[in-house]
């Protein structure tokens, strides 16, 4: 199913610790974005309350959307509050399959 397969791709992709200090890894650059799209993705929040919300619908269909390519937009915003992203399902898509081609090669570079 695309849909587990985009997901965990995310989980490959975001905060590698060994990229730290590697620029084209950073919080700036694509990679970012997919660090909002997972915020957006697995850690909604009640708008009233703040308490943490579990909406299945929500990660299901967002998948979904993800799998299709959609050129929905969403609004992706940084925890602080101070950076906000429009971005379409279809860019997000494109993000993760080049991260996660980009991740292969150096898992294989580092095998040889």
């Amino acid at each position: 199913c695309q849909r587990r397969v985009h997901g965990a791709r995310l989980g490959f992709i975001n905060e590698r610790p060994e990229y730290e200090t590697d620029p084209s890894w950073s919080e700036t650059g694509d990679r970012y974005v997919l660090k909002l799209f997972r915020d957006f993705l697995f850690h909604q929040s009640d708008v009233g309350t703040g308490r943490p919300r579990v909406d299945w619908g929500h990660v299901v269909t967002s998948l979904n959307r993800l799998d299709a390519g959609s050129e929905s937009k969403i609004v992706l915003g940084s925890r602080d509050g101070a950076n906000i992203l429009v971005v379409s399902f279809a860019e997000i898509k494109r993000l993760i399959e080049e991260s996660f081609s980009e991740l292969l090669v150096g898992a294989e570079e580092s095998s040889v």
